[in-house]
């Protein structure tokens, strides 16, 4: 008697480990069955981490229905029968396939399927509808299982959320430590940091995420886009409530945080980001002009073929500037790091408001701007009229300049907060590149003026260098 060549096909729908122990128990079984019916296994399928929902092609079963279409098997053994369909569709492309040619399946678990007769189909089709309405309940189990929980505020398993510690019973407690981290992640943020610096500082001090993997622009994102972190309770993006659980931050500054990384205008290349320190903030000096300059590449030795970088006004022509970006880099923070070393300055500074008022500044700016925008749209869905888009954004607008006013104050306090009563030359050297833009750009004008001379030398003269507060000298 001529032994039936036989496909093992294995499923598991979730393999939290990635080791596929499912799959390989699944075979074992399998093989010892085919051993008992004498079948010669020809061919091993499987597919980890593919459930009846996730839609993902199942490239191991599609491999078992070619077998049988060109006759390479006889026979297919799984561990149980909803490892091997997991809908009624599924079940008619397997019986459509097999019945013509007399395949026979036997499962480690649950007997056989007979598909050669009317009755045997029939039988299939309704254990299959049977097993799809239990995968369908427990589905919704889980679901209601999962709103429950959210609703509640415990914690339903994984590692522990990052800010938080989990107690037994799903509560959670505050993790002062990743709290101050995402706190000042923040307030770093809606100061004018880039997600690229903080992801940097964060492993620089070997902090790591709760999975205790280093920080990369995606983690840190979804951290800090949370709602969790202001105490709200979300499912499947739906705000359902305030959690039991303690807030990191205010809601005010969380909506701040996600307007901020939800603009487009953020999501740049990394060669568009400035790379100098003065890009875009020194200005072309002569009269009229007071363009940002840009950095831009130019010939140092044409006969050697050398390069260096310089600022060029973008207005180019005669009368306009382009000086070394090195040397006025150099210039403007022997400056900057001669006025923050002096008591007097600084004084004129701390005087000002706290970092708290300033990022509540920082969010109510946001908060207004955000409004002008659903104003924006109400009107263009024909909500409003005219003359009540003008009257709202003649308001808002009167508001929003109330509020940068205050701000323009206050952020030159906070950024020099981290310099009061420490040498800034070793705090300057810490900081990030966007991070010392910002402080150049908020403590100072820089303008480039032309120069009557030709050449590569170096003028200070020509660089005027203005304090936008405090005692003059610089």
């Amino acid at each position: 008697m001529t032994k039936k060549r036989a496909v093992i096909y294995c499923r598991i729908s979730q393999d939290r480990t990635g080791a596929g122990l499912g799959v390989a128990r699944q075979r074992e079984d399998c093989e010892r069955l085919a051993a008992r019916l004498g079948w010669e296994v020809v061919q091993v399928e499987s597919d980890n981490d593919t459930s009846a929902y996730s839609g993902k092609k199942r490239q191991g079963y599609a491999a078992v229905l070619e077998a049988i279409r060109h006759g390479r098997v006889d026979a297919v053994l799984a561990w149980h029968e909803d490892r091997l369909h997991r809908s009624p569709r599924e079940l008619e492309d397997y019986i459509e396939a097999c019945e013509p040619r007399a395949i026979v399946t036997r499962f480690a678990q649950a007997g056989e399927l007979d598909l050669t007769t009317s009755s045997g189909r029939l039988t299939a089709r309704i254990r299959g509808a049977v097993a799809r309405q239990e995968s369908e309940h427990k589905a919704e189990r889980v679901k209601r299982a999962q709103l429950q929980a959210a609703r509640d505020g415990r914690w339903l398993g994984g590692a522990p959320p990052f800010g938080w510690n989990i107690r037994p019973d799903g509560s959670a407690t505050l993790n002062r430590a990743e709290a101050r981290e995402i706190q000042g992640a923040c307030k770093a943020l809606l100061a004018g940091a880039s997600l690229g610096s903080i992801v940097a500082d964060l492993n620089a001090r070997n902090v790591s995420t709760s999975t205790g993997r280093p920080w990369n622009y995606t983690s840190l994102r979804q951290v800090l886009t949370r709602p969790r972190n202001a105490g709200l309770s979300v499912l499947n993006g739906e705000v359902l409530g305030r959690l039991t659980w303690p807030a990191i931050i205010s809601e005010d500054t969380h909506r701040a945080v996600v307007k901020l990384l939800s603009d487009p205008a953020r999501r740049r290349s990394v060669t568009n980001r400035a790379k100098w320190l003065l890009a875009g903030i020194a200005v072309c000096g002569k009269a009229g002009c007071g363009q940002p300059l840009k950095s831009a590449t130019a010939a140092r030795n044409r006969s050697k073929g050398t390069t260096r970088t310089v600022y060029r006004c973008p207005a180019g022509g005669g009368g306009h500037v382009a000086r070394s970006a090195n040397a006025v880099d150099e210039h403007v923070e022997g400056v900057l790091l001669g006025l923050l070393s002096r008591e007097d300055f600084l004084t004129v500074f701390a005087d000002g408001p706290a970092p708290e008022d300033t990022e509540a500044l920082r969010v109510e700016a946001m908060s207004l701007r955000e409004r002008q925008s659903e104003a924006a749209d109400l009107f263009i869905k024909g909500r409003i009229t005219g003359s009540q888009l003008a009257q709202i954004s003649e308001e808002t607008q009167r508001l929003l300049d109330q509020v940068e006013a205050a701000l323009a104050d206050s952020t030159r306090g906070s950024a020099l907060a981290q310099f009061v009563g420490r040498d800034p030359q070793p705090v300057w050297a810490t900081l990030a590149l966007d991070r010392r833009r910002a402080v150049v750009r908020e403590l100072m004008t820089v303008t480039v003026l032309p120069s009557a001379r030709r050449g590569n030398i170096y003028d200070p003269e020509l660089v005027s260098i203005k304090p936008r507060r405090g005692p003059s000298g610089a």
